[in-house]
């Protein structure tokens, strides 16, 4: 018993590094957020998502007036298996607010936080909502 006592932290440490466990994981046809560098795993499949950067983000800040309401564009990857993954550009407006991938496809719901002009942004506290779907065959 003595020996297994003293063995055991070892394992525990081992098992600490052991880089095959996964993320979390979000079902199909559910909503749920990311923060940049963030990634999940789409359940019952062998997809991860992960939200890389916003580019830009030209959104009418909430503290001014526009005549054009602006939009914000976001980069995910979508990796299926250990293939190589592929990149998905994402828009906050029109019908660039979904792409498809791996069979799925990747609607952007909202970005947060919504600009104002008072209050610059730093590129690590955006947060996307998103939701994943089959893709449509159209």
């Amino acid at each position: 018993m003595r020996a297994f006592a003293a063995v055991l932290p070892a394992l525990l440490l081992l098992a600490a590094c052991d880089d095959t466990t996964t993320g979390p994981s979000v079902a199909i046809g559910s909503e749920f957020q990311l923060r940049p560098s963030e990634s999940v795993s789409v359940e019952n499949t062998d997809v991860e998502l992960r939200f890389e950067v916003v580019t830009s983000d030209s959104r009418c800040p909430a503290d001014a007036i526009c005549v054009w309401q602006g939009d914000a564009t976001a980069v995910f990857s979508v990796q299926l298996g250990g293939a190589s993954s592929s990149s998905l550009t994402l828009h906050t407006t029109g019908d660039g607010r979904q792409a498809s991938a791996s069979g799925l496809t990747l609607t952007l719901v909202r970005l947060d936080p919504y600009p104002y002009a008072s209050r610059p942004i730093s590129p690590s506290d955006y947060r996307a909502l998103l939701r994943v779907d089959p893709a449509s065959d159209r």
